[in-house]
């Protein structure tokens, strides 16, 4: 199964070659950027791809949502199906791997806590800093 993650994930990436590419805040990441900027049905699809090629059971992604940067590492939340022990923290390096854990084997593992999902829609992501403003 590992074979089919990476070539999804990377024609995910190559997918939307006609938009303006802007530097992100923080650490760069563009694998992450890239993924964050695919429409829900293809986040969710490219990280089921990634679960399933690390070993990791996903029959569908239920939720998906950034959560946050870790080391160079940009750090993504992807719940499948209703039981919870298919919660999964999703590593992005800027080189386009990935890296999956179970959430509640985080703290055992000392990485980041996976932090509960919202039920407010999902906020803009902001790849590029905000100009100031000319007065």
């Amino acid at each position: 199964m590992t074979r089919f993650a990476i070539p999804l994930i990377a024609a995910a990436l190559v997918a939307l070659p006609g938009q303006a590419t802007a530097k992100p805040i923080g650490i760069a990441n563009p694998a992450s950027d890239q993924l964050a900027s695919l429409s829900v049905l293809q986040r969710k699809g490219a990280l089921r791809g990634a679960l399933l090629d690390s070993g990791l059971p996903c029959e569908r992604v239920e939720k998906a949502n950034i959560q946050g940067p870790w080391q160079n590492l940009i750090m993504w939340r992807a719940k499948c199906s209703g039981d919870p022990r298919y919660d999964y923290a999703v590593f992005v390096g800027p080189d386009a791997s990935i890296q999956a854990r179970y959430c509640a084997e985080m703290a055992q593992l000392k990485l980041p806590r996976c932090r509960p999902f919202s039920n407010n829609p999902p906020a803009k992501i902001i790849l590029a800093p905000v100009k100031p403003s000319q007065r």
